[in-house]
């Protein structure tokens, strides 16, 4: 069995994070070390807080990253219209639950107050 993970050379170094796919020594750029995962993408109507309007189609990029100097893994959050955000994976976690609660079936924001 190919204990290796996909789209991982056999020159490349090892690394301790299964989830990361960074090319660690490749080059002698410090971000080299920077644990990444691969991205995940998801398509959605978007706008920035600040903005007005349809929003529009934006893909949202979820990962996780561990930067070398970093004793958490974050869970990242990066869209096209200029914004980015890191979680703990415990926040991230925490924003699970809230958006369940607050949008899912019987939660507050579930509709838009409109009946039928």
């Amino acid at each position: 069995m190919d204990e290796r993970l996909p789209g991982r050379r056999d020159d490349q170094q090892r690394c301790i994070h299964e989830w990361c796919v960074t090319d660690h020594g490749a080059t002698v750029h410090p971000d080299d070390e920077d644990h990444r995962s691969a991205g995940v993408a998801l398509t959605v109507r978007a706008r920035r807080g600040d903005a007005r309007g349809d929003g529009e189609d934006t893909t949202l990029e979820l990962g996780a990253l561990r930067r070398a100097d970093d004793a958490d893994t974050w869970i990242v959050i990066e869209t096209g219209i200029g914004v980015s955000l890191a979680l703990t994976r415990e926040g991230a976690r925490a924003l699970q639950r809230r958006l369940v609660e607050q949008i899912g079936p019987g939660g507050p924001l579930a509709g838009d107050g409109v009946d039928g």
